[in-house]
């Protein structure tokens, strides 16, 4: 994980959006990672471990959370999801402000 306590974990549409939040928190020297998962069954060997080795992992996600919830049991992690279900994609601006809240709660 290296500098970064905060991870970005996507599947599917989300890579863009994620991919841009990113680089914008990343260019103003915040320490975030991202992955993004190719398929979900099986999930990688060690995503658990990925998943442990930071204090924030956050989920966008284009439905009502199922991914993260699946994480959750899988591995009994903490996972935050952010979901959206309107039928439009996320915007890079708005999860790098949720990216943002994460790094800096007290």
């Amino acid at each position: 994980s290296g500098s970064a306590n905060l991870l970005l974990l996507g599947w599917g549409s989300t890579y863009g959006p994620i991919t841009a939040a990113v680089r914008r928190l990343r260019r103003v020297g915040e320490g975030v990672a991202q992955i993004h998962l190719r398929h979900l069954n099986p999930f990688p060997a060690n995503l658990g471990e990925i998943l442990r080795s930071y204090e924030h992992v956050l989920i966008p996600e284009m439905n009502l959370g199922q991914l993260a919830t699946l994480l959750r049991a899988k591995y009994l992690v903490d996972v935050r999801s952010h979901t959206q279900v309107s039928g439009m994609p996320f915007k890079a601006e708005q999860l790098a402000t949720i990216m943002q809240e994460i790094i800096h709660v007290p």
